[in-house]
């Protein structure tokens, strides 16, 4: 044996139990297991939900690095639509009743309108060759709290599902919920009803990341009133405190910034128009449209510039723009914090992405199973299958995340995270010594005596078992 645990037994174990339930079913009775079955297989589906212009679908732009969704009010910001990877670029309607049809991108983005009613539309599936799409299907939705019901309902029916059996979950695995301003109860609310949606082992901060939307516009919008992401941070750091069990990490991001830097909008000429504002008064440059242009600029150009940048990156690009497109490019991603949310996709879901969607798919099973015929029986299979050793990496995932709500600097952390992450990297750090895992357990194991606190108490208890199982496997024997 390699003495590493493969992940993949988590999917594996879960597939296979869909499978067992669904045998000598009816097919109407089937079809929802094996929906689900696919979703373990599939790339993580990530929604972008917040309420009415909360700049979702500029995000959505920036991180597919095509300015692909439509930002403006239209039909098609109305339904969902989901972007997935695949080639040649298309789309298509998803109708209610079960049929499709053709949808012509505009210039490669998804028209502003419709020529089906919408309350006909499922959703819209856009198909991409984009490699941010490789590894997620990123769901644009229409909003929460807006002033038409169907719009917030749309939302509602794609992440928490109709209430029915066969989509109790919903469609997405994990959220980026994105707050303009500051938060309200009921972004919490809804927050939470999709956890409950997702899974009682995900009702905590494993698949959501927060975006604070708009960073750029904090405070007066430009440096005169400060810095104003150094405001948007001060209003993240605050959520994530206050918050600690919603969210697995809070960004603050300017999408409008991040959308120009990833979609091909800065150019050299972009860049040079911006150099020649160098000496420009700040205050005055605020006030172009009332007071005109400066010396040299045109409107269009001028124009370009403020729907690419806006104040704050009008006003702080110009120390970034002698140096080219190139280094403007990147002083874009990196002050927008669009980088930053790319860590913590990459670093907090993605790698997590088969732990998420089974704990998922083990939710909608639990739901599906009363309505089986012999549901006796199927919830016994349920109930023994959670007791699989190779299911263990979803009790690791949930104490990591209530050990980072209740105990941050808690030194099990990281070593709670090397598990979850990166349990190759655990068996080589134990120079693949069965005995030394074992000494590790049972390390862990006092720590849980030890502790006064709830969360690092079961933390401590997982690891030591973490440890146990990845040295029966070293050692070859059965788990």
């Amino acid at each position: 044996m390699t003495g590493t645990p493969d992940r993949s037994g988590v999917t594996g174990v879960v597939d296979r139990l869909l499978a067992v339930l669904v045998e000598g079913l009816p097919p109407d009775l089937r079809r929802p297991f094996e929906e689900v079955r696919e979703t373990l297989h599939a790339p993580l589906r990530l929604a972008v939900v917040g309420r009415v212009k909360a700049g979702k679908s500029t995000l959505v732009n920036a991180l597919v690095g095509r300015r692909v969704a439509p930002t403006a009010a239209g039909e098609c910001t109305q339904v969902v639509t989901w972007y997935t990877y695949g080639s040649p670029d298309r789309a298509e309607v998803q109708l209610r009743d079960g049929t499709s049809r053709p949808l012509v991108l505009e210039n490669g983005a998804v028209p502003a309108s419709l020529d089906v009613p919408v309350e006909e539309v499922r959703r819209i599936v856009v198909h991409l060759q984009a490699g941010a799409l490789r590894d997620l299907t990123l769901i644009d939705t229409p909003g929460l709290a807006t002033l038409t019901a169907a719009n917030e309902e749309a939302t509602r029916r794609a992440l928490l599902g109709d209430g029915s059996s066969t989509a109790a979950a919903g469609d997405a695995d994990a959220l980026l919920f994105a707050i303009r301003e500051a938060e309200r109860q009921d972004d919490f609310d809804f927050l939470r009803d999709f956890h409950r949606a997702s899974g009682s082992l995900s009702a905590t901060a494993v698949n959501a990341v927060c975006v604070l939307t708009q960073a750029d516009l904090f405070g007066s919008g430009d440096l005169a009133g400060g810095d104003p992401f150094a405001l948007a941070r001060g209003v993240a750091d605050r959520i994530a405190t206050e918050h600690p069990t919603d969210f697995s990490a809070v960004v603050p991001v300017s999408g409008l910034l991040a959308q120009t830097a990833r979609t091909g909008l800065v150019t050299e000429q972009l860049a040079r128009t911006l150099r020649e504002l160098a000496s420009a008064d700040p205050v005055l440059l605020q006030l172009w449209r009332q007071i005109g242009t400066p010396e040299g600029i045109g409107d269009a150009e001028m124009t370009g510039l403020w729907e690419a940048l806006g104040p704050y990156g009008v006003v702080a690009g110009r120390s970034v723009a002698p140096e080219g497109a190139a280094a403007l490019r990147t002083w874009l991603g990196s002050t927008s914090g669009v980088d930053e949310l790319d860590t913590a996709i990459q670093r907090q879901l993605l790698p997590r992405a088969h732990l998420i969607k089974a704990i998922r798919a083990l939710s909608v099973a639990a739901t599906l199973v009363p309505g089986l015929p012999d549901h006796e029986d199927a919830r016994a299979r349920l109930e023994t299958a959670l007791l699989d050793p190779a299911l263990h990496p979803l009790a690791e995932l949930r104490a990591l995340r209530l050990l980072g709500a209740h105990a941050p600097a808690s030194p099990l952390v990281p070593r709670l995270e090397a598990v979850v992450d990166d349990p190759d990297g655990v068996v080589r750090g134990a120079s693949g010594a069965a005995d030394g895992l074992r000494r590790a357990a049972a390390y862990a194991t006092g720590e849980a005596t030890r502790s006064v606190v709830p969360a690092e108490i079961e933390a401590a208890r997982v690891l030591a078992r973490s440890y146990q199982l990845l040295a029966r496997r070293v050692a070859g024997s059965p788990s």
